[in-house]
């Protein structure tokens, strides 16, 4: 007949195995490999999942005001554009060329299409585009019609009078290989918090 073993038993005997293992040297070295083991997958998976599926991304500046505010923690997804191709009016983090910081910018034009500012406003394809849900003035200065060419999108920052984007020959238009993600929501400060 098996007999029962109360808490007490089971904590003493759990304390006499401590302490046989705290004097095996060979235990103690295979438990912190195990454990240095376990720590480097942890770290190779968080660092997988931020380089490959998405990272927390801080809004640094007002380009994006005031849909994105400066110093905002937006939530970027990165697997949708292995599937599909960037569309207009999404907002995406990229790098612009000879550039080491991301920016923070929203898709204007896909490739084929012909993007102009004439007279303060923006035209897309030959048409006034309606920016009215985040920018409602003028756009200074113009821009003579460009076309935007293949595998890249045409970006702007809906602070259009504080953007520095595609309209700048320096930067031109983003090459797909040089956005990292999608914007999907802000996720800090909480308060804040909302879908994009």
């Amino acid at each position: 007949m098996s007999r029962k073993i109360d808490k007490k038993q089971l904590a003493r005997l759990r304390k006499n195995a401590e302490a046989l293992h705290a004097k095996d040297e060979a235990y103690k070295k295979a438990s912190d490999r195990d454990f240095a083991l376990w720590l480097v997958m942890v770290l190779v998976a968080a660092f997988a999942v931020r380089l490959f599926l998405f990272e927390p991304v801080r809004v640094s500046g007002d380009s994006m005001y005031d849909t994105l505010v400066h110093n905002e923690r937006m939530f970027v997804e990165k697997v949708s554009y292995w599937f599909e191709r960037p569309q207009r009016g999404q907002i995406i983090i990229c790098y612009y060329p000879n550039h080491t910081s991301t920016c923070v910018k929203r898709i204007i034009g896909v490739p084929g299409d012909r993007v102009a500012i004439t007279g303060g406003e923006l035209y897309l394809n030959g048409e006034k585009l309606d920016e009215s849900a985040y920018w409602e003035d003028l756009i200074w200065g113009d821009m003579a019609e460009i076309t935007v060419p293949e595998d890249c999108v045409f970006v702007m920052g809906d602070n259009r009078n504080d953007s520095s984007d595609s309209r700048s020959p320096l930067v031109g238009p983003i090459p797909y290989s040089r956005i990292v993600g999608r914007v999907r929501s802000v996720i800090w400060p909480i308060e804040e918090a909302r879908k994009v």
